[in-house]
């Protein structure tokens, strides 16, 4: 999925029969074992890319959610609103400009680098993304009045605009050269570009704020950051070019197309139904809570920043996201089918317990966040913060899952379920917000979430995908979150000692292979237990 850098996106959705004890779950993905080399290609092994790019999300994470703070408490909730609208356009023009070719590399990059075509195929791609690119950029800068208006609520000044059309090329190179890395399985490298991206991000805007509280400081250091985040990608590109100076054969326009423009379409509608389902909430609250744009744009910053911490679990799961892919498409392509539901069933799994883990944290610190740290000025995005937490969660667990679509090449599906719910989304916007102004929005959104997290699953069940009645348990643990973070904690805990007493949400064999993946590091910081589960 091609979208707006994760620790930029400041908004996001976008991933049967019981499960036998003794079911053998792929160790080709989750293990360490499928390194591959040729030439100068070295690819870097699911788990120690995971881990690697678990560590680096801890820093960035931590870095971002500093910076939002401090945004909330240098910016007023007009001019948070501005930043958080800006961002909307960015996270939808950003696919919309390249027309969602670059969202094919995770699939297409491993099938033309083994036919000696990948040169090609990037050359080719560059050039009509290019066209895309130059017509977007061309429609902010020429028309600076219309754009803006459509895009802010208000007229801007043409140096404005310009600073957005230019963050918005740059947000286009990086996450196009990080889809293009992730399709080569250079997660290590991919992770310390967004580490660098995340940190200059927050050096620049927060020394900037200091100086002049303005959203306009933003802008620029978006672009600065977007810059700086591909310096670390350039050693490993000029390699690449090196290593693929030459290619096997000629390769037909019309072949390559033939595969690319399906493929790619559905990438483009998939992305555009996405991220208009992402931002549609804010524009209809900015239209429909109240005559004054200025009044609006207050709302929309008060819905920002009650996602704050939920947008922690958003930026994670695209970037665990784009991880999976491409080592779904190695097992895939090597005839490997198996392996891949295996891989998505204990994913699904483990991505539960892991964004309810993280939710509850986030209702434990909300208070202290919002009326110590933030005195009280954003009370009304506290309220819907439980409803954003149980939303990411849903809307997370329906993207991790999704990429089997991508992987079996059938993206069409996903858009399908995208179209359905952003269809729904809008229809209770509209009957939901004028009743009950944010939390109608957060309701609706929520609501639609949840209707295509549904539609994954049945989607996947008809293609065969059985993630059993143990996934589907743990996928409605996320609802106890809209009774506090007491009732929710202490279904964590029930959860965690039904696993380790019992093998009915995980099986003997799922939770070896965590063991085996995770217990070596753990014993390394002097945790002594044998296993991740409780006895």
């Amino acid at each position: 999925m091609y979208l707006v850098s994760q620790d930029f996106q400041q908004h996001r959705i976008v991933s049967g029969s019981p499960l036998s004890h003794d079911m053998s779950v792929s160790t080709a993905t989750f293990e360490t074992s499928q390194s591959e080399s040729d030439g100068m290609f070295v690819a870097d092994t699911l788990v120690s890319g995971l881990g690697f790019m678990l560590v680096a999300n801890v820093v960035q994470r931590a870095i971002g959610f500093v910076r939002n703070i401090a945004l909330c408490r240098f910016l007023a909730d007009d001019q948070l609103g501005l930043w958080a609208l800006a961002s909307s356009f960015l996270i939808l023009a950003a696919p919309f400009a390249v027309l969602g070719l670059p969202g094919t590399f995770g699939r297409l990059v491993e099938p033309y680098r083994l036919s000696g075509q990948l040169r090609v195929f990037l050359g080719r791609v560059s050039i009509v993304s290019l066209a895309g690119v130059l017509v977007c950029i061309s429609f902010l800068v020429l028309a600076p009045s219309a754009s803006s208006t459509m895009i802010f609520g208000t007229e801007l000044s043409l140096t404005t605009m310009i600073g957005v059309a230019l963050a918005l090329l740059l947000a286009i190179l990086f996450n196009a050269t990080t889809e293009l890395l992730n399709g080569l399985r250079k997660s290590r490298l991919v992770s310390t570009m967004h580490t660098c991206n995340s940190l200059v991000f927050t050096v620049i805007s927060l020394t900037g704020m200091m100086i002049a509280p303005d959203w306009r400081v933003l802008i620029v250091a978006f672009s600065v950051a977007a810059f700086a985040g591909l310096i670390p990608a350039v050693s490993v590109l000029r390699e690449l070019t090196q290593s693929e100076s030459t290619s096997n054969g000629s390769m037909p326009y019309r072949d390559m197309w033939r595969r690319v423009i399906p493929f790619a379409v559905s990438v483009w509608c998939m992305n555009l139904l996405v991220n208009l389902f992402d931002v549609v909430d804010r524009y209809m609250l900015l239209y429909m809570t109240s005559d004054s744009s200025e009044v609006g744009r207050a709302i929309v910053g008060q819905f920002h920043s009650g996602r704050i911490m939920p947008v922690l679990l958003s930026s994670l799961t695209l970037m665990l996201s784009g991880l999976l892919l491409p080592y779904l498409v190695a097992d895939w392509e090597a005839g490997r089918r198996k392996e891949v539901s295996d891989s998505l069933r204990l994913t699904f799994k483990c991505a539960s317990l892991f964004f309810f883990g993280l939710s509850i944290a986030s209702l434990v610190a909300a208070p202290f966040l919002f009326d110590t740290i933030l005195q009280g000025k954003y009370d009304d995005g506290l309220a819907i913060m439980p409803q954003a937490l149980l939303h990411c969660c849903l809307t997370g667990l329906a993207s991790l899952m999704q990429n089997y679509f991508w992987c079996t090449e059938r993206g069409r599906i996903v858009g399908f379920m995208i179209g359905i719910g952003l269809v729904l989304n809008v229809l209770l916007n509209f009957v939901c917000v004028p009743l009950w102004g944010l939390h109608g929005a957060m309701f609706a959104t929520s609501v639609s979430g949840a209707v295509i997290l549904v539609m994954t699953t049945i989607m996947m069940q008809r293609c065969g995908v059985h993630l059993g009645y143990s996934c589907l348990a743990l996928g409605l643990l996320p609802l106890s979150l809209l009774f506090g973070s007491i009732v929710a904690a202490a279904w964590m805990a029930i959860v965690f000692v039904m696993i380790g007493r019992t093998n009915r949400l995980f099986s003997e064999r799922e939770k070896q292979i965590l063991d085996e993946v995770f217990m070596p590091g753990l014993r390394k910081i002097g945790f002594r237990n044998t296993s991740l589960w409780p006895a």
